[in-house]
């Protein structure tokens, strides 16, 4: 996995690699609607990352990054890995930051086809508001099972997590890997992200029950 986006001011967080890329030239080369790009698409990350929400944050965004490498990954990729069987770009949002001016700058440049907020609470009208009339499909926080230990899934879940990062996940955590997971089973299902309505439908179908 490579390939790190920068925003160019505000909160927009750098990806995980190559951090020198801003996102001006990350927009310049990958354009909100390309076929000859079909086979990848851009997500920004909203959620906690800065004061006394740090920790949170990083969770977050671990169990989001290890659902990415999990499917379909291969050595060579200039992606931070796979969802749905396609390229996935993430952008990190600073939940606490100015989050307008940071999704506005993404979905400007065509640079965001998918917002997904995780723990970020009362921010999730604003961010809809946000988005209303953008060609991009939000996705909002859902029921997690890792509570049910007893999963197989969770269990799969936690082992994993335990190998990537040397610790035990938490429900922060596993909030990060849900969110990712059901953004994978709705790309995958329409085998993209062209249709944003259908992928809007999917995303609010999985916010309850949705099985690993």
């Amino acid at each position: 996995m490579s390939g790190n986006r920068e925003g160019g001011g505000g909160n927009v967080k750098p990806r995980n690699r190559l951090a020198g890329l801003c996102l001006a030239v990350v927009a310049a080369v990958v354009p909100a609607i390309d076929p000859a790009l079909a086979h990848r698409f851009n997500v920004a990350l909203v959620m906690p990352l800065s004061g006394a929400a740090s920790d949170q944050g990083r969770q977050i965004r671990n169990g989001f990054m290890l659902a990415t490498r999990e499917r379909d990954s291969h050595p060579d990729q200039d992606s931070d890995g796979h969802l749905g069987g396609l390229d996935v770009y993430v952008s990190v949002i600073d939940a606490a930051g100015n989050v307008a001016a940071d999704i506005r700058r993404l979905a400007t440049h065509g640079a965001i086809d998918i917002v997904a907020a995780v723990g970020t609470g009362t921010r999730l009208p604003r961010i809809a508001r946000l988005l209303d009339g953008k060609n991009v499909a939000l996705l909002s926080p859902g029921r997690s099972p890792f509570a049910q230990s007893d999963l197989p899934a969770v269990a799969a879940f936690v082992a994993a997590y335990g190998k990537e990062f040397g610790v035990s996940p938490t429900s922060r955590a596993a909030r990060g890997y849900h969110a990712a997971r059901r953004l994978g089973a709705a790309v995958r299902a329409q085998g993209g992200v062209g249709d944003r309505a259908s992928l809007r439908r999917h995303f609010r179908k999985s916010r309850r029950d949705f099985a690993w």
